[in-house]
């Protein structure tokens, strides 16, 4: 199954190795999951504002940061340019990662509750994605 990979769930995978970080460790063995994202989800990365946050070492961080941008196909903004227009219309802030959605027909795999309460693409949390897992 084909997902949207926001820049949440790479943050907080980047922060805590809890339920998002399962997810993608979980799939990187058992490869259940497409994952696609623009490629400026790098440029919401911020590695010095990571650091400062979690608990864990700079190496620690980097693997982690291996391990789920290797699951990731990174899409060029001319491939979901034309969905952007519409995107922004659902959601301003997140509209990248909708239009993405929209042109690929698939959900978005994201911990974003404000994402997740618009109606126009459907949105797994890890939780549910986790869940989804288990059950397949």
């Amino acid at each position: 199954m084909l997902f949207v990979v926001d820049a949440n769930v790479v943050i907080s995978s980047l922060i805590k190795k809890g339920i998002t970080f399962t997810v993608f460790k979980y799939n990187a063995s058992i490869k259940h999951c497409e994952f696609i994202a623009p490629e400026f989800l790098f440029s919401e990365i911020n590695m010095e504002k990571i650091q400062s946050l979690t608990k864990l070492s700079k190496e620690d961080i980097e693997k982690t940061f291996s391990l789920i941008t290797e699951q990731i196909e990174f899409i060029l903004f001319s491939k979901f340019a034309d969905r952007l227009p519409a995107a922004m219309n659902i959601n301003f802030k997140d509209s990248p990662y909708l239009a993405l959605a929209l042109t690929y027909k698939c959900p978005i795999f994201s911990g974003d509750k404000g994402l997740k309460r618009q109606t126009k693409v459907e949105v797994f949390s890890p939780r549910e994605l986790l869940d989804l897992f288990k059950y397949k």
